[in-house]
């Protein structure tokens, strides 16, 4: 599933003075997996929603790491100079669903970021590791603060026969076709599409009373007519029972699919919804 929309909700930057970037080269492997989001340039599925962007423009680095998937998705930028000053960090978040009148601004208060070569040597092979702490306010009130970890790496100049190559390229390909013994597609040829508008159901989903997450993970079944089967959905987090009927219920009677299809066949199929609500 890839639904991306493009609407903007803060472009927030966070200057940095002289922090340094930190050079190790022994700073933690990309071909691993742990609790950092990966980002990378190499080859992706259509079903692969993190990239890699790497420039060099007027001695200044940048580095970009995106994600867009589901209804949200984000930019974070990181801005270098030739001394390895970390001049400017930036945190771009964008959703279907803007709340005009209570907008969320999110601030980088810190920013940790160790690289393993000095890029303006180097950059084939350049890979880095950072952490961010990002407040989220709301009418100038700070409401939480979110940790992200992230690493990245460039595979530009290294051979795509190299063991490191193949094992990211394994990372970001994605088995097509697979089906449950019910008769369900994990990853069809054409993955199922929202037709309806998620503004109401994202309003209708605010206006329930009790504790929820800033952005909802769902796994649900989207049968052959396009309609969410109640029954199937899941969620991740915690939440009340009571809570989680509420918004399954609100899910099913309030969007509408294009069926996944298999060999222009419309089938059932199980596919991940994120839901951005703050």
């Amino acid at each position: 599933m890839r639904i991306q929309f493009i609407i903007l909700i803060l472009i927030t930057n966070f200057a940095f003075g002289q922090r340094k970037v930190s050079i190790d080269k022994n700073v933690l492997t990309y071909e691993k997996s742990d609790e950092y989001e990966r980002f990378d340039n190499v080859d992706k599925t259509r079903d692969d929603f993190k990239e890699l962007t790497i420039n060099i423009e007027n001695s200044i680095l940048k580095i970009e790491n995106s994600y867009s998937g589901g209804f949200i998705g984000y930019d974070i930028v990181f801005e270098i100079d030739k001394e390895l000053t970390l001049k400017e960090t930036s945190y771009h978040y964008w959703t279907d669903n803007i709340d005009l009148e209570n907008p969320t601004d999110y601030i980088v208060t810190k920013a940790k970021i160790i690289l393993n070569q000095n890029p303006f040597k180097r950059l084939s092979g350049l890979r880095g590791i950072y952490e961010l702490e990002i407040d989220h306010l709301q009418k100038n009130q700070k409401v939480r603060t979110e940790t992200f970890k992230g690493k990245f790496k460039t595979y530009s100049g290294i051979k795509e026969s190299s063991p490191e190559y193949i094992w990211a390229l394994n990372q970001n390909q994605v088995e097509k076709n697979i089906r449950t013994e019910n008769g369900v597609y994990l990853n069809p040829d054409t993955p199922p599409s929202l037709k309806s508008d998620t503004k109401e159901l994202i309003e209708a989903i605010k206006k329930i009373e009790g504790s929820k997450p800033s952005k909802l993970i769902v796994q649900a079944i989207i049968n052959e007519n396009g309609k969410i089967e109640k029954e199937t959905i899941r969620f991740r987090g915690e939440m009340s029972e009571e809570l989680k009927n509420k918004i399954a219920d609100l899910l099913t009677r309030m969007t509408d699919w294009n069926p996944a299809c298999v060999n222009e066949i419309q089938v059932k199929s199980k596919i991940p919804i994120i839901i951005g609500i703050e």
